[in-house]
């Protein structure tokens, strides 16, 4: 069978779809549905059910695609063995990262691998920690960097950077005192911006919320977005206050366009951690790349 017309089976296996399976490939439909017609004549089974917009697997593609995640890992394994023999740190590495890893930690991290590896080609994915960490499972990604310890038992998380975050409220918000007795009960009636289910700054934010008895439901919530960036733009328009890294406020703290606002009662300390898979293959890029992360 040829590598490739299995690679696009896969792959429209997973997305479900023959046009969305093109443009992951760079293919074009036509090509995409030539591959799985010539599998079919092959192996003389229909391996898709195509109703409608709707791609269904067989219970002959179904079977084809175990086979395949086995034949993929073994391809893998063989080239990681290969430039491993030949002592070259090179090929492609996955890396996902979290919203301010992505943003503050990566970059200065890949631009100092790249100069020592420079036969690496590095894809880098964003996401929250879990959409980060789900990549890690299904193989999208060989490593990432998150702001949680991942929930998967399969994943290894090692921490590697302390981070604070801080909570930044608008600059004519006026004085808000939360230390005393009642600061529970000033912090719950403010407006509050909120980072989405999922994301380390949101799990973070739980934690400290729970240490100090406060459900983060209780919580006057009056937008949600998806990044440190949103949180910060919608905080200096005077949405409400709001919890972010310390690395994302700096330069909003420094221009005077938001303010800080002391909760003395909230650890909100967190690390951010390397993850990777703990039952998948090492090979040389990856292992470099994990060490680089561990001398942060």
């Amino acid at each position: 069978m040829d590598v490739r017309r299995l690679q696009a089976f896969a792959k429209v296996y997973d997305l479900r779809s023959f046009s969305r399976a093109g443009e992951d490939l760079l293919l074009s439909q036509p090509t995409i549905s030539a591959h799985i017609l010539a599998l079919e004549e092959e192996l003389d089974t229909q391996l898709f059910d195509r109703l409608g917009r709707t791609v269904l697997p067989t219970q002959a593609g179904e079977v084809l695609y175990r086979y395949c995640t086995t034949i993929f890992s073994q391809l893998d394994h063989a080239r990681a063995d290969i430039l491993a023999l030949s002592k070259r740190v090179a090929g492609e590495l996955a890396v996902g990262g979290s919203t301010i890893p992505a943003q503050y930690i990566i970059p200065k991290l890949v631009a100092g691998f790249l100069a020592a590896y420079p036969e690496v080609r590095i894809d880098l994915k964003g996401g929250d920690t879990r959409e980060i960490t789900a990549m890690i499972v299904a193989g999208d990604a060989h490593l990432g960097i998150v702001g949680a310890p991942a929930a998967q038992p399969e994943l290894v998380s090692r921490p590697i950077l302390e981070d604070s975050l801080v909570l930044v409220a608008p600059k004519d918000m006026g004085a808000v005192s939360l230390d005393g007795g009642d600061w529970r009960a000033r912090l719950v009636r403010l407006p509050w911006v909120m980072r989405e289910s999922g994301s380390g700054t949101r799990l973070a934010l739980e934690r400290a919320l729970a240490q100090a008895d406060i459900d983060i439901r209780d919580l006057r919530a009056v937008l949600q977005v998806h990044s440190s960036l949103a949180v910060l733009e919608c905080v200096e328009a005077g949405l409400g206050v709001s919890v972010v890294s310390h690395m994302a406020a700096r330069a909003y703290l420094d221009r005077g366009t938001v303010s800080l606002l002391a909760a003395p009662e909230l650890d909100m300390r967190r690390s951010f951690y390397a993850v990777h898979h703990g039952r998948r293959y090492m090979f040389p890029a990856l292992r470099f790349f994990l060490a680089a992360c561990c001398e942060l």
